[in-house]
C-alpha cells in the first residue's frame, strides 16, 4: 500500500497526492502495480486523475470555426438564381 516513506493510498484505498504523482513520475506501464489496479476500478480515482489531467492540458479543442463568408456573395447567388428562373419561365411563357 505504501511505496516507502510515501502514502500512495489513503485509508479508503483511493490515491493520495503522492500515488497521482507517482503515476505522473512512472514511464507508460512502469507504475506501482497497486496504484494502476486501483486506478482502473475507481471511478472516483479516475475522475480524479482525468480532472487533474484536463487542468494541465487545458479544455479540449473544439471544431475549427468554418471560414466566414461575405453576406454579399451569397446575395448575389441568390439574385443570380432569381433571374435563371425568372428568365426561364419567359422562355416557357412565350413559347406556350
Amino acid at each position: 500500500m505504501t511505496g516507502g516513506a510515501l502514502r500512495l493510498q489513503d485509508a479508503r484505498g483511493c490515491l493520495t497526492a503522492d500515488g497521482f504523482a507517482a503515476l505522473e513520475r512512472a514511464p507508460p506501464g512502469g507504475a506501482p502495480a497497486d496504484v494502476a489496479a486501483h486506478l482502473a476500478g475507481c471511478d472516483r480515482c479516475q475522475q480524479r486523475w482525468l480532472s487533474r489531467l484536463r487542468a494541465e492540458t487545458g479544455p479540449p479543442a473544439g471544431r475549427p470555426r468554418p471560414a466566414t463568408r461575405s453576406p454579399w456573395r451569397n446575395l448575389i447567388l441568390v439574385l443570380v438564381g432569381l433571374a435563371v428562373l425568372l428568365g426561364g419561365l419567359l422562355v416557357l411563357m412565350a413559347h406556350s
